[in-house]
């Protein structure tokens, strides 16, 4: 062939063109991605119903009290400025405060707060399907994901202020990643320890968790590496908080200051393997974090840090674990059993309540612990991979792990909410096999893990006479709604509330006094005298109805039962005054100053309340009677200037100026703008025979109130 006949070379244009960003062919999108987004949605709006449902509930707003109140007192400090909350350790979980801060803080609406809560709710349930997918394929993923939809107790949380409105979507990302660690890339595992060390700031026992998935990856891989990269990770997490403890404090602490009062009353001879109050600890977070440093403090004889008196309470459980080690290991597996029942257990919150006598979604929420914690077990356990059983070992060892770190204090409902993450995805694996085994036609295969269905499910929902505290938040209710004004409504939730009651009288009580911290008597005095016809002789009760006629303006009529109430032994606050006031108003002062000496107050009561005693023995004029009442004010509170003050006048009118005048001094010294303090002060120098300190005094003092009579009458008797 000559040369002209050749074939010319291959053109340019049958040439294959080069792969380019613009031409690059997009990854195929998942088919599941679709449907998830529409259900997340569903999840989202379903969640945001709730939300909307309890935005106004009268026992879950900020003011009510319990911990909600402490989370939102300490973000507003935040906000306010003060970010490190010094001086001390946080004697709650830190995390909650500054989200909480940070959401309230861009939205100024706890409405607002809620429905992010809710929105990363709705994230939790994505993680659920994506680690069910991930262990179980598709359609044991979609189950999970209406199971934990359908999870009453994730919803109702997320739409509590409370720290456990996150604790799904941490726990549930940071089982995710570990899956991703586990089954693409080990890198991932850093970012799962990050997460989870995240999540202990929220909830301080998840380290017990993490522990168990760190030991069981090391044991199955015979490899420190990995373990290593989710401990890294999670001391990462932590470490903001422990920062923190080091700059703000000077103490190392990597989370708060109540881990050993909680690990103390969890195990100790008082023990039930629930929250029990303690003595001399007031049950909420603000009391424990004031009481239990003083009930430190007074067992060692000196003063401790807030680590320290932690510390003390740790000594006390395992002091009484190492002397009782037959009744710890039985209480510890009795808890264990808790964990794993379906009993709800109030702290603070009675779920019960919400779903059936708010009037809101829950009631349709149909899937709980009841449900999970059997479906759960057995699915994690019938459904284990074949082709990944050690990976998969690794990541089921947060369910034992994590019950046990529960078990380890003492159980509550919130306090499980990480374990139903995986129950929810082993119950979705669970239904799956049983769809696939029956499809297949081998249900006979299916017997023994029915029976073990069976006998989990009767274990798990084997009913232990506890309270559901599905009552008691129908008194507070009651209770709440008296003192915000809607009286109608409250004397609804009695008439519900008294067939019921545990105790005859106890409703009549409770709502009795709460009337009277209204000052509506009339009404206060109706639910009274009924609760003392139900329960007669009843100290509390006859101390408030007199209470009640005291504030009417009937002292005659309030001193018999005060009398009675008193010498019963009343537990109401500042037992006694009341009845002294009473025998003053009618003439019988000799008798009032023969109580006064006898109102017993804790040793801790703030200063005001002494100082409340005191006073009322002055106004009578037994300055000696208020003596000490002042001086425990003033030793409580030192740098409180009317506690200064008021414990230095007294001490004048005993014709103690020495004395007098060192307290008078320090008031001064606290607030120089006090007229009172300067001028009373300038007449104990003038009768300790310092003239030229008691012009100045004076001076001042008239310098703030021209005409005030006791620095004129110094002045007039020493010259100006």
């Amino acid at each position: 062939m000559s040369r002209k006949a050749r074939r010319p070379p291959e053109r340019a244009q049958n040439r294959p063109k080069p792969v380019t960003s613009a031409t690059a062919p997009e990854p195929a999108r998942p088919a599941w991605l679709g449907p998830l987004t529409g259900v997340l949605a569903t999840v989202f709006v379903l969640k945001f119903i709730v939300v909307w449902q309890l935005r106004n509930h009268p026992l879950v707003q900020p003011d009510v009290g319990l911990d909600t109140t402490a989370y939102v007192d300490l973000a507003k400090k935040v906000l306010a400025g003060d970010v490190g909350l010094g001086p001390g350790l946080y004697y709650v979980s830190p995390l909650y405060i500054y989200f909480l801060a940070i959401a309230y803080g861009l939205t100024k609406s706890f409405t607002a707060v809620r429905v992010l809560q809710a929105a990363l709710g709705t994230a939790s349930i994505g993680f659920i399907f994506l680690s069910a997918r991930e262990w179980f394929g598709d359609r044991a993923a979609w189950i999970a994901t209406g199971l934990a939809a359908l999870t009453g107790l994730f919803t109702f949380y997320e739409a509590l202020i409370l720290q456990a409105a996150l604790d799904p979507f941490l726990t549930s990302a940071a089982l995710y990643l570990v899956t991703l660690g586990l089954r693409r890339d080990a890198r991932w595992l850093v970012a799962a320890g990050v997460v989870f060390g995240i999540a202990t700031l929220n909830r301080p026992n998840m380290p017990l968790g993490v522990a168990g998935i760190a030991g069981t990856l090391v044991a199955t891989r015979r490899q420190i590496a990995p373990a290593a990269l989710l401990v890294a990770g999670l001391v990462a997490g932590m470490a903001p908080a422990a920062i923190r403890n080091v700059v703000v404090s000077h103490q190392f602490s990597f989370v708060s200051s109540h881990g050993g009062l909680n690990f103390y009353i969890g195990n100790s001879e008082t023990a039930t393997g629930f929250f029990h109050p303690l003595p001399g600890i007031t049950p909420n977070i603000a009391g424990q974090e004031h009481d239990a440093k003083i009930v430190a403090e007074r067992a060692l004889g000196r003063p401790l840090s807030e680590g320290e008196a932690s510390d003390y309470f740790f000594g006390l459980a395992w002091n009484w674990i190492r002397a009782h080690p037959i009744d710890a290991t039985v209480l510890f597996f009795r808890k264990l059993g808790y964990v794993f029942n379906a009993q709800h257990i109030a702290l603070p919150y009675s779920y019960p309540f919400y779903a059936y006598d708010a009037g809101t979604l829950l009631r349709f929420y149909f899937v709980g612990p009841w449900l999970l914690i059997p479906l759960g077990l057995v699915g994690l356990v019938l459904a284990a991979p074949i082709d990944a059983r050690k990976d998969y070992l690794v990541w089921l060892a947060f369910v034992p792990s994590f019950a046990v770190s529960v078990a380890a204090f003492f159980v509550a409902e919130r306090y499980r909410l990480p374990l139903l993450i995986q129950l929810a995805i082993g119950g979705g694996a669970a239904i799956d096999v049983v769809w696939r085994t029956v499809a297949a036609g081998r249900a006979k295969t299916l017997a023994v893990p029915g029976l073990a269905f069976a006998v989990i499910l009767g274990l798990a929902n084997w009913t232990h006479g506890l309270h559901d505290g599905r009552w008691e938040e129908g008194l507070r209710m009651a209770e709440r709604l008296v003192l915000i004004g809607r009286d109608q409504e409250a004397e609804q939730w009695v008439a519900k509330l008294e067939p019921d009651a545990p105790k005859h009288g106890i409703v009549d009580y409770t709502v009795g006094v709460a009337y009277l911290s209204k000052n509506n008597t009339t009404a206060a005095l109706a639910h009274l005298q009924k609760a003392a016809q139900y329960d007669p002789g009843q100290a509390n009760i006859e101390y408030a109805i007199g209470q009640a006629y005291l504030r009417a303006g009937n002292a005659a009529q309030a001193v018999p039962y005060l009398r009675r109430g008193f010498e019963g032994g009343t537990t109401l606050s500042m037992p006694g005054y009341d009845l002294a006031v009473a025998l003053e108003a009618t003439g019988d002062r000799a008798g009032a100053l023969a109580i006064i000496p006898r109102i017993t107050l804790p040793d801790d009561a703030p200063a005001d309340a002494w100082m409340k005693i005191g006073r009322l023995a002055g106004e009578m004029h037994a300055p000696e009677i208020a003596e000490p009442f002042f001086a425990r004010a003033a030793a409580l509170q030192p740098s409180f200037e009317p506690a200064r003050q008021q414990h230095g006048l007294n001490l004048a009118v005993l014709n103690r100026f020495d004395d007098a005048a060192r307290e008078l001094s320090e008031a001064v010294r606290l607030d120089a703008s006090d007229a009172d303090a300067l001028a009373y002060l300038a007449y104990c120098e003038a009768k300790l025979g310092r003239p030229d300190a008691a012009r100045e005094h004076a001076k001042a003092a008239l310098a703030i109130k021209a005409d005030h009579p006791v620095a004129n009458q110094v002045l007039a008797a020493i010259g100006r």
